[in-house]
C-alpha cells in the first residue's frame, strides 16, 4: 500500500474505505446471522447446505489454487525483504519463515492464528506509526505535504496524451478528481469506484471468503460473532495513514528534492518486524484455512 500511495496518492485509501468497511458493515449486520446460524462448519459447507456438493467442490478448488499463489507471493516478499534489508539467503528466509508458520498452525490451529494475528496487529502498528510521525515532521505536516506532492502530479502526463498534465491536487485529493477516468493515476471515475470497488470486489470478498469469514464463526456467539467484523472495521479506517502516507511522502521528496540525501532515523529492525509480521500473517491464515476444517468438510469426500 505504501508503494500505490506513491503511485496513486490519497486515492489509494478507498481500498479501504469503499472496498473493505461497508462490506464489513454489511457482513456483521445481514450475512453473518445466516452463517453463524446455520451452524455450518465453513462457508464452503454453507454453500453445500443452500445448493449443492458441486458449488462446495468448485469453490474448494478454487480456494485451494488462490491458497498456492497468496502464499506464495507473501513469502517471496518476505524473503526478499529480508535479503535486502539483512542480507538474509533468500531461500533460507523462505524455509525459516514457512517453518515457524507451520509450527505454530500445527500445534494450535485456529486459536493459535487468532491470538497471533492479534500480536501481528500491534507489531505492524508499532512498526510503521514512528515511520508515519518522523516523515510528517521532517516534511513540514500535512499541509508542505500537499504543496509538495504538486509537482508529482502535475509532472505526469494524462494517459493517451502529450502535453496535458495531472491537476496539482491529485495526489492529495480523494474525490475531487474522480468526474472522469483520465483525471487521476488510478484511472477509475467514482462510479467505478463505488460499483466496482465497492460493491462487486469488496463484497465478493469480505463477504463470501472463508478466511476472512472464519474469525467471526469461531465465536461463542452470534452478537459475538456480529461483533468482530464491525470491531476490525474500526482500526480499519485509520490504516490507510499508516501504510500509505509514508509512500506519499517518498514521492514527493523524490521529485521535489531528488539531491537533498532525505533519509527517515528509524530503527530499520522496527520496519522489518511490522513488514514481517504482515507477510506472516498472510502465510498463515492462508495456511490454516486451507486445512482447518476443509479436509473434513470437502476434500474427504472425494478421497
Amino acid at each position: 500500500m505504501a508503494a500505490s500511495g506513491a503511485k496513486y496518492g490519497i486515492m489509494t485509501s478507498h481500498f479501504y474505505w469503499v472496498g473493505a468497511i461497508p462490506a464489513m458493515v454489511f457482513l456483521a449486520i445481514f450475512m453473518m446471522p445466516f452463517y453463524y446460524g446455520s451452524k455450518a462448519r465453513s462457508v464452503p459447507e454453507y454453500l453445500k447446505m443452500r445448493f449443492d456438493e458441486k458449488t462446495r467442490g468448485l469453490n474448494a478448488v478454487s480456494f485451494a489454487v488462490m491458497t498456492v499463489f497468496s502464499s506464495g507471493i507473501s513469502m517471496h516478499a518476505l524473503a526478499k525483504l529480508l535479503e535486502l534489508l539483512m542480507g538474509w539467503d533468500y531461500n533460507w528466509s523462505i524455509m525459516i519463515s514457512a517453518t515457524i508458520v507451520l509450527v505454530y498452525i500445527f500445534l494450535g490451529g485456529l486459536t493459535s492464528a487468532i491470538y497471533n494475528e492479534v500480536l501481528q496487529f500491534f507489531m505492524i502498528v508499532l512498526g510503521f506509526s514512528p515511520l508515519v510521525y518522523l516523515a510528517l515532521k521532517n516534511i513540514g505536516g500535512w499541509t508542505a505535504l500537499k504543496a509538495k506532492l504538486i509537482p508529482v502530479a502535475t509532472s505526469q502526463l494524462v494517459p493517451g496524451t502529450v502535453d496535458q498534465h495531472f491537476a496539482a491536487g491529485t495526489w492529495s485529493q480523494s474525490w475531487a478528481h474522480m468526474d472522469k477516468f483520465n483525471q487521476n493515476p488510478m484511472g477509475a471515475d467514482w462510479f467505478t469506484m463505488v460499483a466496482g470497488l465497492g460493491f462487486v470486489l469488496s463484497f465478493g470478498y469480505w463477504c463470501t471468503d472463508f478466511l476472512v469469514v472464519q474469525r467471526a464463526m469461531a465465536a461463542n456467539s452470534m452478537s459475538a460473532a456480529r461483533r468482530t467484523p464491525l470491531i476490525a472495521a474500526v482500526p480499519k479506517m485509520l490504516f490507510p495513514a499508516l501504510v500509505i502516507l509514508p509512500g506519499m511522502v517518498a514521492i514527493a521528496l523524490h521529485v521535489s528534492q531528488p539531491e537533498s540525501g532525505y533519509s527517515i532515523p528509524v530503527d530499520r529492525g522496527l520496519i522489518v518486524q511490522s513488514i514481517a509480521a504482515e507477510q506472516l500473517h498472510i502465510t498463515d491464515t492462508a495456511h490454516l484455512t486451507a486445512n482447518n476444517p476443509r479436509p473434513c468438510t470437502q476434500y474427504s469426500k472425494w478421497f
